[in-house]
């Protein structure tokens, strides 16, 4: 079913229909105009037919001079013997009548020709005052008949072949005029946030595909100087306030320890250092969106051994889940090489083991696992616990996104996850949310292993 999905496909299956119906408004035409031809034809021979007759009585010796006399049937050629043939005299009377007819009648009461059913067949019948007689002659149509079924069974048996001709015609035809856009797609596939200054191909042939391709590169060139824009000025902000914010909390740790501080003040300052704390995790968040967005992550990578990072964000994940009854299972390889830039992919990973040691409940479980997978390190962190909504799993990366439990949004900012996807993308790997076999959340981690 893909071919008839694709743009070619459809042509060559539109292209099939179209044919079809014309062959078939063809075939209707064609035999609409056999037809009537043929009947005229068969007319002709009745009318010339019927003056010969006439004109055989009047030159026939022994032929009743009076024509109001009946003629016997030794008059009548034998050539009449596959027709019905009806002879009135002046006043109408019916002077010869085939025998096969048995006392039926038929005819027109003026000149001309239609075709009537005479005996349960079908006959085309004439009629035609050839002084001093009126003759009605009537012949069969059978043979039209014959010929038109033999047109359309030889019609219908090329029709299938035609089809497939058809078909693979404007099957190839669909290709080659679609074939730009397949370069125009693969191209436009390659352009991401990091190279927004590619370009789509621009077709040699001037026609409307080359315009759309026009059309689309000045829209990315748009998109570029905006996007460099809004990311330099993110980056610019987000520097220029860790200055001030480092200051802030510097204050604020050296007002703490003043000794003339009364019990309300100092909660307040401890406050206020919690809120200052937040905020430079918020700028720092962001710093690391902007260097994402620019591409300017995941450099300065080195070779690493993956399970001594681990080991210590596991120490801190123990820190954190100590006392809640939290059973934490760990299966790692003693040496996983990695190609990485420790302290960015160290962040990543401690968003997702920190997650895990949060959103656990007391008593629940957390599984960190890794295994080697086709050149790539599969790392697996899974906790038991609530299921993150099937409604917040599709925007579970999303920047700003946080989902809810219990009906309540989750506390932070929404960017951890975020911040953590693009951090391993940055070194070439790929981070998935599931839900594992025992039902239990789990984020899956893919890496290259070092060369």
């Amino acid at each position: 079913m893909k071919a008839f999905s694709s743009l070619s496909g459809k042509l060559g299956l539109y292209a099939t229909i179209i044919s079809l119906l014309a062959l078939s408004a063809g075939v209707f035409s064609l035999i609409s105009v056999v037809h009537f031809n043929q009947l005229a034809l068969l007319d002709r021979d009745l009318v010339d037919d019927a003056r010969d007759l006439v004109a055989d009585l009047k030159n026939y010796r022994g032929a009743p001079i009076d024509p109001r006399r009946p003629l016997r049937e030794d008059f009548i050629p034998t050539t009449f013997d596959e027709r019905y043939l009806i002879v009135e005299g002046p006043e109408g009377q019916i002077l010869y009548q085939s025998p096969s007819l048995k006392g039926a009648t038929f005819g027109l009461g003026q000149d001309g020709s239609a075709t009537q059913e005479i005996g349960g067949r079908k006959w085309r019948v004439m009629s035609q005052q050839i002084a001093p007689y009126r003759v009605h002659l009537a012949g069969g149509i059978e043979f039209i008949e014959r010929f038109e079924k033999s047109i359309i069974g030889d019609i219908l048996y090329v029709t299938p072949f035609l089809a497939v001709f058809v078909f693979i015609g404007g099957l190839w035809l669909g290709r080659r005029a679609v074939a730009p856009v397949a370069l125009i797609t693969r191209a436009a596939e390659k352009i991401s946030a990091h190279n927004l200054n590619e370009r789509l191909p621009i077709p040699a042939t001037q026609d409307e595909i080359a315009e759309l391709s026009a059309v689309i590169n000045r829209t990315f060139e748009r998109l570029e100087t905006s996007y460099n824009t809004a990311s330099r000025f993110s980056a610019d902000a987000s520097h220029q306030l860790k200055t001030p914010l480092t200051i802030l909390r510097a204050g604020l740790d050296h007002l703490a320890t003043s000794p003339t501080l009364g019990a309300e003040d100092l909660e307040e300052i401890i406050t206020l250092r919690k809120q200052v704390r937040r905020l430079t995790t918020l700028v720092e968040d962001l710093l690391l969106l902007a260097q994402a967005d620019a591409g300017a992550l995941g450099r300065e990578r080195e070779e690493c051994n993956l399970r001594i990072l681990l080991d210590g964000l596991l120490d801190d994940m123990e820190a954190l889940v100590d006392g809640r009854g939290i059973a934490l299972k760990v299966d790692l390889p003693e040496h996983l090489p990695v190609l990485a830039n420790v302290g960015q992919l160290g962040t990543a990973l401690q968003s997702l083991t920190e997650n895990a040691a949060k959103y656990t409940p007391d008593g629940g479980s957390i599984r960190v696992t890794c295994v080697e997978v086709k050149r790539h390190l599969r790392l697996s962190i899974t906790n038991s616990g609530p299921l993150v909504s099937e409604s917040d799993r599709s925007a579970i990366f999303e920047r700003f996104n946080r989902g809810e439990q219990m009906g309540e949004k989750l506390p932070g900012h929404g960017l951890g996850l975020n911040i953590a996807r693009g951090l391993i993308q940055a070194h070439g790997g790929t981070l998935d949310f599931q839900v594992s076999k025992e039902g239990w959340n789990e984020f899956l981690v893919s890496l290259p292993l070092a060369v």
